[in-house]
């Protein structure tokens, strides 16, 4: 069975230490950290590669695993607005994750500009990411999973297959988040995901929605996905599978109440 990962941003007023702490507290066995819980938290004051070695000894020190470092969202990735700061600032986030512990980092696919056309958008993400990399100077950096929104680009429009064979061709991958593609692609999304889509999958965002309210992640049974079709359409998949609660406002009881059912969602589907 793979490991049950909780998300920090689920507790979007916590650190990241206590965020971890109620996890491990309700069940959880590993942590993706988010970007903008690491570190001191205050307005303005700089995150180095000594404070997530540091956050990630004190985890580790705790039995808790580290998933991921998720940048999603986090200011200063906008790789179709200034393509050469976000490759600087994503090639930040992989040293980060590496001091962290942490195989992989999350980032998004990014908002078209005003006027701009889609066309070479994944493209151009692509690349992105692949120059990230090597301005990184790691002999060995941490995978790269892009979570798309409804309201960036891949989803909004509908390039998600076009993007999926560009993360490929720089060995990249998307995230799945079963709330983001409910809310953009209906309840019945899982049948659209053709085999270019299926294979670029590294990463999966465990969700209930109402197919209908962007960014509130609901616990399962709680929305109008069919999770069990879901979780046979992504069978396996070896992938991370982390439990999505951003957004819903109890997220303690969220746990306590529904965390047999990610459970079997991990451990009969797509578990890593």
């Amino acid at each position: 069975m793979g490991r049950l990962i909780g998300m920090t941003i689920g507790f979007p007023k916590l650190d990241a230490e206590a965020a971890a702490d109620l996890l491990a507290e309700l069940g959880l066995e590993a942590v993706e950290v988010h970007l903008l819980q690491l570190g001191p938290g205050l307005p303005g004051v700089p995150v180095f590669e000594g404070h997530a070695a540091a956050l990630g000894e004190s985890l580790h020190r705790r039995g808790l695993g580290v998933s991921t470092l998720n940048g999603a969202g986090a200011p200063g990735f906008e790789p179709l607005a200034d393509w050469d700061a976000s490759a600087d600032e994503l090639a930040r986030q992989l040293r980060l994750a590496a001091a962290l512990g942490s195989p992989r980092v999350l980032c998004w696919d990014g908002r078209l500009p005003a006027g701009a056309s889609p066309a070479a958008s994944s493209r151009q993400l692509a690349d992105c990411i692949a120059a990230a990399r090597e301005r990184s100077h790691l002999d060995e950096p941490p995978a790269v999973s892009v979570e798309l929104h409804p309201f960036t680009f891949a989803l909004e429009d509908r390039l998600v297959a076009e993007l999926a064979e560009e993360l490929r061709r720089v060995d990249a991958g998307i995230c799945l988040d079963l709330c983001h593609f409910g809310v953009a692609l209906g309840a019945g999304f899982a049948e659209q995901l053709d085999d270019r889509v299926l294979s670029a999958i590294n990463h999966v965002h465990f969700a209930d929605t109402d197919c209908e309210t962007s960014e509130l992640h609901f616990p399962p049974g709680r929305g109008i996905l069919d999770l069990d079709s879901i979780m046979s359409r992504l069978s396996g998949l070896d992938v991370a599978v982390a439990w999505d609660l951003f957004g819903w406002p109890a997220p303690r009881e969220a746990i306590r109440e529904s965390l047999p059912a990610y459970a079997r969602f991990v451990g009969e589907g797509a578990a890593a």
